[in-house]
């Protein structure tokens, strides 16, 4: 049986993507994690995984757990997100986006075991665009968050010319569903307007993004580890391109809200980029994947998951508090 190791285990896509691979039984999995979340995150089946709670840092403990287990398959979340706290923290989202990358992959570079490194990215990393290809060279990093993410993205393109390393990038458009923590756009949406409070809306609502929801990014990672090229990079985006705006409409619209009532406008976040659009028509064809799951389809089943664990998340700060 293959072994994958997952590398942010408790983050919310790699606790998603652990419950979708466990749903395959082909594989033996194993996870690092930074921290523990709110139980409700956690969807995989804790009893039929092997863990280890490591410091993103810590990349010597890393490489002793890598060396006892020997995955096939490394798949890597393990990364700071939150952007608008990347201009604050600058240092440390250098530090765990991409330093820590070079001494892990320093020492994975020599490892026979390793057959596939799969790289969560982000289209971040090209600033405001309407048209990504796969092929795009055109980067504007706009955040500290990007940046990051970009000198990570170049490093695994250096190695994989040197060393042959088998890496494979996928980036994803804004990836929602069950599970997300309460501070991103859909679940605070639905928190806030549940609790009676008013939802907070960034400038003027209309910046613009790709959603893609949790099983289609799930079905894009696995496609990379089934069908994806060494060396490659991917695209998976959703249906629809839509405002911030529109989404929370939808979300009172669902939840028979007044949008006038439960929404306020307040000081848009710093360098926020206009629009993100992932082109992913060379990733279809070759890796014979498609977003399957409608945006409306996909928001309605992560407002159901909202409404039932209500009373267990009602209490959670619903803005990110930046913990190392």
């Amino acid at each position: 049986m293959k072994k994958i190791l997952i590398l942010g285990l408790n983050s919310f896509s790699g606790s998603t993507f652990a419950n979708f691979i466990q749903k395959k039984n082909i594989y033996k999995l194993y996870g690092v994690y930074h921290k523990t979340k709110n139980k409700r995150y956690i969807l995989y089946d804790q009893s039929k995984i092997t863990k280890r709670k490591i410091d993103n840092l810590e990349y010597k403990k890393i490489i002793q757990f890598i060396k006892k287990i020997k995955p096939s398959i490394i798949v890597d979340f393990a990364s700071i997100c939150m952007v608008n706290e990347s201009w604050k923290f600058r240092k440390y989202y250098n530090d765990v986006n991409y330093l820590s990358k070079i001494k892990l992959t320093n020492f994975l570079k020599n490892s026979t075991y390793l057959k596939k490194y799969i790289y969560i990215s982000t289209p971040e990393i090209f600033g405001s665009s309407n048209k990504i290809y796969e092929e795009s060279k055109n980067f504007k990093p706009s955040t500290p968050y990007a940046l990051s993410k970009l000198k990570a993205e170049k490093l695994f393109s250096k190695l994989y010319k040197k060393h042959s390393f088998p890496i494979i990038i996928c980036r994803f458009s804004n990836f929602y569903g069950p599970g997300q923590p309460i501070y991103r756009l859909i679940p605070k949406t639905c928190i806030m307007l549940d609790n009676k409070l008013q939802f907070p809306l960034h400038g003027s609502g209309n910046t613009k993004r790709n959603f893609i929801f949790s099983d289609d990014f799930c079905d894009g990672i696995y496609s990379s580890i089934k069908k994806g090229i060494i060396g490659e990079k991917y695209h998976f985006s959703g249906d629809e391109i839509i405002s911030i705006k529109e989404i929370v409409k939808r979300i009172c619209r669902i939840k028979k809200k007044k949008f006038d009532s439960y929404v306020k406008l307040v000081k848009e976040r710093k360098c926020k980029d206009k629009i993100y659009l992932l082109q992913s028509q060379k990733t279809k064809k070759k890796l014979k994947w498609n977003s399957k799951t409608s945006f409306n389809k996909g928001l309605k089943k992560t407002i159901q998951f909202y409404k039932k664990n209500f009373n267990h998340l009602k209490n959670e700060k619903n803005d990110y508090v930046f913990q190392k």
